[in-house]
Order: structure tokens, then C-alpha cells, then sequence
């Protein structure tokens, strides 16, 4: 757009926006745009309904309105230019990122920016600043052979490969094959979480099921006795909070598994079920088109029937009874929740959810599955309130995990650094701080495997995922790029969270192949991710971020605590900018680095894929 090439509104500049990023309600908000040429501004502003606000010129060409933000929302808006002949438009950038937008002939509200206002109560656990996080997958982790096997189908060695095929009579993967991990096995492994840096443990699913994966639930009253007893769990927090050490469970409340108590499809359980009769208790938690056989499920997978989670009967027993699921859980010693699927659990579910939990400990944390930006997620027909005080604490960071493997992979240092600074604007800083950012989990391809440059999932079929290995050279990139997504993960704000055998270097495409049972032979970057966890909680006495592209490298600044990546084949030499740093030491690096102090200010020599820490003096 020519018209007007000085036309500029930056959501991220005190200039332009103050204050910057989400705001509690009842804060005012000033927002400007500079446009000297055009006739008038008229701010457009919605949340249910539209808004428009007739901004004020000044002297020094910016046009200037203020908003009061009454209340928790998402509050958007663009700015319409009104010239002599027609009206143009100001909008978020093409990649809705915020900072600098664009001028515009046409209107695109989908582009527009946007303000999370939160409640101005909301807090979030204190517990969890500066900690670091340890998923484990249970039945993959640790045996310690104290769990029950019965019935279960077993693998003989610890380390063979997780199944992926139909075994007969079943023409489908039942997720039925068991190594046998144990909540004893995790027990024995306290020590070695702790001095890796580790402070909480997020769990899968532990509770009695039919599959490996559990989140299939059986019976959300018991541990799976596969896994050990409710003693056990008891047993295994207590040990694990002499550690310092806090366990987070995964919830599942979309749905349970067709074989348990309260479907029971497969007649398990003594007890009636929704499919053994209409005069079950649990017949109202489900939905049936057709009885017995045509009922909601999960994604059309017909062992997950879905819950009608707002049922009165299903929320007194998940969350309101005075012993229900959420609250007996944490008074057995586990410290939050981590929601499967949150994007398909009502509102009315999650506000009652953080009302019960909050009730019975102030302090839990509260994590959400949402794979998107959380301030601005749709779903159920309408604008998700997740992060605005009375739902959750924070949530998995997909984003990150997106922006970082690309980061590494593509080397647009602009690009990351324009991802991370938008959710730092769009999200509560309360939540921003208490992120789980991680590069791998349970659903998703193990970071090393991806960062070796393997074969798209989609081009290559079941077989070849369970025999794929990196290639001698392609495994030493990976490795090096894997140590360089973990410094970046701990030198963020948030909670860095280690998926299981990462720090192994572990290997695999998604379910089962990124199951395996963890290696306990295999030296890898604990020692590494004990130091970054040291700078990690060092780094949460600042309140700052800077993160600052220099080429394809990368700068992130935390008070005096500068992180340089450099994701290239090349030796990078930089000179760091002397605002940023005129002298200082190296803290930590994964390759040669020097440090030199010339007149202009101290310059960089850094290794190929290569990362160092430097405090400021």
C-alpha cells in the first residue's frame, strides 16, 4: 500500500499501546496509531458486540483513544482511516502476530489485534516458578516388578519394541502390549529426576484401564494395579516431595473407556453399566442414538465413549462431591491436573472444575490441552475463556514447540522470535510465567527424530516407523540441535518440561514408536539439562525478555542472563550489542565458544550448532 507509507500502529510499543500486553479488568487502555495524512481514525473495538470509537488527533501526528477494559474478555480491534475519497484500514500483520500491522485497502477482521483481559484476581501457584518439569509415560519409564500383571500382555524384554500391528482375534492395534513400568520403578528413579534439576512430575494417565496408554479410563477411583495400589501413589508423592519434587496427574473427563464400571461394554465389572441397562446410574453420563450399540465417542473410536460432562451426576462425582475425583486425588498427595483434551471439556465443566479444585487447595495447578494460542481458541461455536481468570492456570505450549523446531530446522531467527513475543502479548503474564513448554510428548513425534530430518510421517507407512533409525550423521545433527531446543526451552519464562528418554536422545514417530521404554544404558545430556536448570531458575529473578534475531542466530536476554544460539553448520562470530553486554563471563556452553573485549564491545566466537550462556557483569 503506497497512500500512506507512514501509517503505523505497533501493539507491542509503549508508543502505540500502553499498557502492552493482557491487562487486568479495570485497566484503561491508551492506544495510538501514527497517521498524519489521513482526515480522521474511527478505533473499531468488539468483544459481543462492535464499538467504534472516534480517536483524537494530537500534535505530533498520532491519533490517541482511550479504552477502559471493564471486564475478563478478548477485547479486538482494528483502526479505520478515513481519507478524502474513501475509507482504508489498519490491521494485524498477514500472520496475526502482532507488533507493526499493515495498511490496507480491504477490511479483514479476522485480522484484527486483540487484548486479553483477565480477572484481576487471578493467580496462579507460586510453587512452580523457576521449576522444571519431567512427563513420563508410566508403563515406559520403570519397573520395579511390583505391579500386578494379571491379565495383561506382557513383553518379555524391557527392550523391545512397543507393538504397532493387530494381534488376533482383534483386526485392530488394541494398545494391549505392556513392558510393565511401576509407580515403585518411578520411586527408585527419584534421585536421578532430582539431580537432573527436576521439580515436578507430570504423570499420563495412571489410573485403572484396558490400555497401555490408559486414557481409556477403567476406574478413576484406583490405580491401575499394573502400576501398584493407591498406597503406592501415597508412597510415591511423599518420597517425591522429600525430593522437593511436586506430581501433576493427567485428567481425562471427556470421556472414559467402554470397558470400565461405568460403561462396561466387555461385562469386567460387577457393577451395571450404561450398556447393561437404562436403569444404570451411569446411564445419563452418555449418549446413545441408538441403544446399546450407537453411542457418542471420542473421535468415532468406540472403546472411548464421550461423557456428558455437564451431568449433574458426573460433576458431583468428578468435581463437587466432598470425596470427588478431583479432590480425593490431591489430598492422596498429587499437587494439579493436567487436562486431556480441555478444548472439548463446557465451560461450565472447566469453571466448576477450577471452583473444586481451587476449594481443596489454592496452590494446585491447573494445565490445559490446548494445541493452539489459548487467549484466542474456539470452540463449542464460541470464543474459549481459558486463560481469564476462573478456568485454567496455563496451559501446553504448542506454539512453542511449533516455532522452536522450525527455528532449528529453517533457521528464521525473525520468525521465532515474532511467535514467542505473541503469546508473550496475548497471554496473562501469571500464565506466561507457568507455560509448559516442551519440544516432545506422548502425542507427538520425538523431537530428535524430527530435528534429524526423518522422512515426513505421511510419506512412510507403520513398518517403516518401527524400523527407522537417523543415519551416523543425521543422529549427531539431531543430537546437537535437541541440546539447542532444551537451552532454548530453559531460558525462557515458563516451565520447561523433559518428555521421558529426550535426555536420552531417544528416537521414534508418533503412537507407539514415541512409547518405547526408556534406555537406563545410555549416557546422554542429563548433566547438560541439570546446568540449564540451574540458569533456569536463576533467570526467573528478571521480569524482562529480550529476544533479539542477529542473522539466523539467536539472542534471548533475561536481566543479565544472555543465551546465544547459533543453529547453522557454521562457526558464528558476532559482536554483541554493547547495550546488551560490555563485559561478562561464560556460564555455559555445548561447544567451543570465546569471549573477547575489543574497543566497540565483546565479540562472540561460537561453534556449529552451538549454544552459550553469558552473565553480564
Amino acid at each position: 500500500m503506497e497512500a500512506y507509507p507512514t501509517v503505523i500502529h505497533d501493539s507491542r510499543s509503549a508508543r502505540f499501546r500502553t499498557p502492552q500486553g493482557a491487562v487486568a479488568a479495570g485497566t484503561s487502555v491508551t492506544i495510538n496509531i501514527f497517521a498524519p495524512y489521513v482526515g480522521g481514525v474511527t478505533l473499531r473495538l468488539w468483544e459481543n458486540g462492535e464499538q467504534l470509537v472516534k480517536m483524537q488527533r494530537t500534535n505530533d501526528g498520532m491519533f490517541t483513544a482511550t479504552v477502559l477494559c471493564s471486564k475478563p474478555c478478548l477485547l479486538c480491534y482494528y483502526f479505520i482511516l478515513h481519507t478524502d475519497n474513501r475509507d482504508e484500514f489498519y490491521l494485524n500483520a498477514p500472520d496475526m502476530l502482532g507488533g507493526v500491522g499493515e495498511h490496507a485497502e480491504q477490511c479483514d477482521s479476522m485480522r484484527s489485534y486483540s487484548i486479553t483481559v483477565f480477572d484481576k484476581d487471578f493467580k496462579t501457584p507460586d510453587w512452580c516458578a523457576g521449576g522444571v518439569m519431567y512427563q513420563i509415560f508410566p508403563d515406559r519409564f520403570n519397573s520395579a516388578g511390583k505391579g500386578d500383571p494379571t491379565g495383561k500382555r506382557m513383553h518379555k524384554g524391557w527392550n523391545e519394541a512397543p507393538e504397532y500391528l493387530p494381534i488376533a482375534p482383534k483386526d485392530y492395534y488394541a494398545a494391549d502390549d505392556f513392558f510393565g513400568g511401576d509407580l515403585k520403578g518411578i520411586e527408585e528413579k527419584l534421585d536421578y529426576l532430582a539431580d537432573m534439576g527436576v521439580s515436578i512430575i507430570y504423570l499420563n494417565p495412571i489410573f485403572k484401564s484396558y490400555s497401555n496408554h490408559r486414557y481409556d479410563t477403567g476406574d478413576y477411583e484406583s490405580i491401575d494395579p499394573l502400576l501398584g495400589t493407591n498406597d503406592n501413589f501415597a508412597h510415591l508423592c511423599k518420597c517425591a516431595n522429600e525430593r522437593n519434587i511436586r506430581i501433576i496427574l493427567d485428567g481425562v473427563f471427556s470421556h472414559t473407556g467402554s470397558d470400565s464400571r461405568y460403561f462396561n461394554r466387555e461385562n469386567t465389572y460387577p457393577e451395571k453399566g450404561a450398556l447393561n441397562g437404562t436403569d444404570s446410574k451411569y446411564y445419563p453420563w452418555y449418549s446413545f442414538e441408538s441403544y446399546p450399540n450407537k453411542y457418542d465417542c471420542w473421535w468415532g473410536v468406540w472403546s472411548l465413549p464421550c461423557v456428558n460432562e455437564t451431568e449433574p451426576s458426573y460433576m458431583d462425582y468428578i468435581l463437587r462431591d466432598e470425596d470427588s475425583i478431583v479432590k480425593r486425588w490431591l489430598r492422596a498427595g498429587a499437587s494439579g491436573w493436567r487436562l486431556d483434551v480441555a478444548d472439548e471439556l463446557p465451560d461450565e465443566f472447566l469453571f466448576e472444575l477450577r471452583k473444586q479444585i481451587k476449594g481443596e487447595d489454592p496452590e494446585a495447578l491447573i494445565i490445559g490441552e490446548v494445541w493452539e494460542d489459548a487467549s484466542k481458541k474456539e470452540s463449542y461455536g464460541h470464543l474459549r475463556p481459558y486463560l481469564q481468570g476462573a478456568q485454567l492456570d496455563s496451559v501446553m505450549n504448542y506454539p512453542l514447540r511449533k516455532a522452536v523446531l522450525d527455528y532449528l530446522l529453517n533457521r528464521d531467527a525473525e520468525k521465532f522470535a515474532r511467535s514467542v513475543l505473541s503469546l508473550r502479548e496475548n497471554y496473562p503474564p501469571q500464565v506466561f510465567n507457568r507455560l509448559m513448554n516442551f519440544v516432545s510428548t506422548h502425542d507427538t513425534e520425538r523431537a530428535c527424530t524430527l530435528l534429524g530430518e526423518a522422512p515426513h510421517k505421511d510419506t512412510v507407512d507403520k513398518h517403516f516407523q518401527s524400523k527407522f533409525l537417523l543415519s551416523q550423521d543425521a543422529e549427531a545433527v539431531a543430537k546437537a540441535r535437541l541440546q539447542l531446543a532444551y537451552a532454548i526451552l530453559f531460558l525462557l519464562p515458563g516451565i520447561p518440561c523433559v518428555y521421558y528418554g529426550d535426555e536420552d536422545y531417544a528416537q521414534g514417530y508418533a503412537d507407539p514408536f514415541n512409547r518405547a521404554p526408556k534406555s537406563w544404558s545410555k549416557q546422554g545430556m542429563q548433566q547438560l539439562l541439570k546446568q540449564l536448570a540451574r540458569i533456569h531458575k536463576r533467570a526467573e529473578d528478571f521480569n524482562d525478555l529480550a529476544i533479539i534475531p542477529c542473522g539466523s542466530a539467536l539472542c534471548i536476554k533475561r536481566g543479565n542472563i544472555i543465551g546465544i544460539i547459533n543453529p547453522t553448520d557454521c562457526e558464528l562470530e558476532q559482536m554483541l550489542d554493547i547495550s546488551l553486554l560490555k563485559s561478562g563471563k561464560l556460564e555455559l556452553t555445548n561447544g567451543s565458544c570465546t569471549l573477547s573485549v575489543r574497543e566497540q564491545g565483546m565479540y562472540l566466537l561460537l561453534d556449529t550448532y552451538s549454544f552459550c550462556v553469558i552473565i553480564a557483569d
